[in-house]
């Protein structure tokens, strides 16, 4: 569980921060998770549009539509996740508490341990090493 806290003077700002904090997690723009949901709105439309101007009984092939090709999220290797929580806890100021921190973060995410992940937690888990620096 992720608390985060927003400090901001005008609308304006709150939506910067927003756009970042959304940029951070799925590694694309908001912008573009908008042009995604409005390219599948048009292609509603232009179904119901197709569907509801039949005029004639005239043999119509079925419209295809294009699936919408979404942003493919990065996942990380067994070796990259282990490599990387080996150096947060090797910077770790007190490292039995990074440990129990990082037991507790596992079992929160339902991980056992780190080489029995899988491919979301490991995503998850280069979040958490990501937000220890």
């Amino acid at each position: 569980m992720l608390e985060l806290k927003i400090t901001v003077e005008t609308a304006k700002d709150l939506n910067q921060e927003i756009k970042d904090l959304y940029q951070a997690i799925v590694g694309s723009s908001i912008d573009k998770a908008d042009a995604i949901d409005r390219a599948k709105e048009e292609v509603k439309a232009k179904k119901v549009k197709t569907t509801t101007k039949v005029e004639t009984p005239v043999k119509q092939e079925p419209v295809k539509d294009e699936p919408v090709k979404e942003a493919k999220q990065y996942i990380p290797s067994l070796e990259e996740t282990r490599e990387a929580v080996k150096d947060v806890m090797a910077k770790a100021a007190d490292k039995t508490k990074a440990k129990g921190e990082f037991k507790a973060f596992l079992d929160s995410i339902g991980a056992e341990k780190v080489t029995s992940a899988t491919d979301e937690q490991r995503i998850q888990i280069m979040e958490w090493v990501a937000s220890r620096g």
